[in-house]
C-alpha cells in the first residue's frame, strides 16, 4: 500500500513538473500574442530565439526618457535656428551701421535687423531655460529606470514575419518588459532598443549638460528621434 501511495506521489509530482513551463516558455507564449499586434502579416509570424534576463528597472520610466529625448532634439533645433538668424542679422547690421550718410532706407534696415537680433536673443534664452529643465527631467528620469531591485524580466524576442505584400521572411528584434509573472509587457521594437540604450549610455557617463547636448547634436540624425 505504501508503495503505491509513493508512485502515486511520484506520478503527481512528475506532472506537475512536466506542467510548469519554464521562464522562456512564458515569455514566448506572452510575447506571441503582443508581437501579432505589431505585424503586417501577422499569420507569417515565426519565432527565432528569445532571451529572458532578470530586469532590476521602473519600466514606466522607458516612454518619458523617449519623449524628452524628443524634446531634446527639438529645443536643440530651434536654437539652432535661432543662433543663425541672430548671425543674420549681426550682419545686416554691420552693413547697415548708421553713419552720417545713411540714408532712411538703410536707417530702418539697421533698425528693423536689430529689432530682429532682440526677439531671436529673448527666444534664445527662453529655449536654453526649457532645454536646461528637459535635461534635468532626462537625468531624473534616467536615475529612477536604474531601481536596483527585481521588478521583472527583459525579454529579447527575435523573429520572422512577411513584410509587405511580398511574402519575404524579415529577420527582426523587439524588447520586451514583462512583469514578474509574465502577465503583461510593454515594448520597444529594434530600432528604438539601439536609441534607447545609446541614451541611457551617454546621461550615464556624461559628466555635464554640454556632453549630453553634444550627444544629441551628433546623434540626432541618426536616431531618429
Amino acid at each position: 500500500m505504501k508503495n503505491i501511495i509513493t508512485i502515486l506521489f511520484c506520478a503527481i509530482a512528475l506532472v506537475m513538473t512536466s506542467c510548469t513551463l519554464s521562464n522562456e516558455e512564458k515569455a514566448e507564449k506572452l510575447v506571441k500574442k503582443t508581437v501579432k499586434g505589431y505585424l503586417f502579416n501577422p499569420d507569417s509570424y515565426e519565432p527565432i530565439s528569445t532571451k529572458v534576463d532578470s530586469a532590476f528597472i521602473d519600466i514606466t520610466t522607458i516612454e518619458p526618457i523617449l519623449e524628452i529625448s524628443n524634446d531634446i532634439k527639438s529645443l536643440m533645433s530651434k536654437i539652432e535656428i535661432c543662433k543663425m538668424n541672430i548671425e543674420s542679422a549681426e550682419s545686416t547690421m554691420d552693413i547697415y551701421s548708421p553713419n552720417r550718410y545713411s540714408s532712411q532706407h538703410s536707417k530702418g534696415e539697421y533698425v528693423r535687423a536689430k529689432k530682429n537680433k532682440e526677439e531671436k536673443n529673448s527666444l534664445l534664452e527662453k529655449y536654453n531655460k526649457k532645454l536646461s529643465k528637459r535635461i534635468n527631467s532626462l537625468k531624473e528620469n534616467v536615475a529612477k529606470y536604474h531601481k536596483g531591485e527585481f521588478t521583472g524580466w527583459i525579454v529579447s524576442h527575435r523573429f520572422r514575419s512577411h513584410f509587405g505584400i511580398r511574402p519575404i521572411s524579415i529577420p527582426q528584434e523587439m524588447a520586451f518588459f514583462c512583469d514578474e509573472k509574465f502577465t503583461t509587457c510593454s515594448v520597444l521594437e529594434g530600432y528604438e532598443t539601439n536609441k534607447f540604450s545609446q541614451i541611457l549610455n551617454v546621461v550615464d557617463e556624461a559628466t555635464s549638460d554640454e556632453d549630453i547636448k553634444d550627444f544629441f547634436r551628433e546623434f540626432s540624425s541618426l536616431l531618429s528621434l
